[in-house]
C-alpha cells in the first residue's frame, strides 16, 4: 500500500501491483529530474499521470472513475 498526497495531508491508498513500460528516453529524464528537484517518487508521478488519463477516458470505458476508486 502506499499514501497518497491530498491537500491537507496523506491517506492510505489503494493496495500497488508491479507493472513493466516503456518510456522514451526524453521521457524518463525528464521524470528523474522532476523527482530530484521536487523529492517526489518517480512512481507518485506515474500513478498520478495513470489516473488522469483514466479519468478522462472514464466516459469510454463506461464507469465513473471517482466512483470505482473510492474503494
Amino acid at each position: 500500500m502506499y499514501f497518497k498526497l491530498i491537500r491537507g495531508g496523506f491517506f492510505l491508498a489503494q493496495k500497488k501491483v508491479a507493472r513493466t513500460i516503456y518510456i522514451k528516453d526524453e521521457q524518463k529524464e525528464a521524470l528523474k529530474r522532476l523527482s530530484e528537484k521536487t523529492k517526489v517518487p518517480q512512481s507518485v508521478y506515474v500513478r498520478e499521470a495513470l489516473d488522469m488519463l483514466l479519468e478522462k477516458y472514464s466516459e469510454q470505458l463506461k464507469f465513473e472513475f471517482e466512483e470505482y476508486f473510492k474503494g
